[in-house]
């Protein structure tokens, strides 16, 4: 019996469904985090002047991240002939940080928090 999303009936594919890191899980309570790797978006661009728009690359992370996700496990790199990032990473994206319009010391001290919450999980356990 095959294991891959295509079989599953349910394919989940990039272009559709929430869009998070990759199409993982996404974990909105900070205190349950249980994963190898978790991705936390701090969409913070009020030190510019000129052309700010920073703040939209995490959703355009997310975005992009979405291709290594077209019902296959990871990213497969055919130079490397290696699929980076399988399912048995375990990822999932926390989110934004919430980002205060024109309060930089909350907002820095916000993403702290993620930071902290993603450091007391414990991730990164390879």
């Amino acid at each position: 019996m095959s294991t891959d999303k295509y079989s599953a009936g349910r394919l989940n594919l990039p272009f559709v469904g929430i869009c998070t890191f990759g199409k993982r899980p996404y974990v909105a309570d900070w205190t349950q985090i249980d994963a190898d790797v978790a991705v936390l978006g701090a969409p913070f661009d009020f030190g510019t002047q000129y052309r700010a728009g920073s703040r939209f690359g995490p959703r355009g992370v997310r975005e992009a991240s979405t291709l290594f996700s077209f019902g296959h496990a990871g990213a497969y790199d055919h130079e490397d002939d290696v699929t980076y990032l399988p399912d048995s990473v375990r990822i999932v994206d926390i989110g934004d940080a919430d980002i205060v319009h024109t309060d930089t010391a909350q907002s820095h001290a916000n993403i702290k928090t993620g930071v902290q919450a993603i450091l007391e999980a414990g991730p990164f356990r390879w």
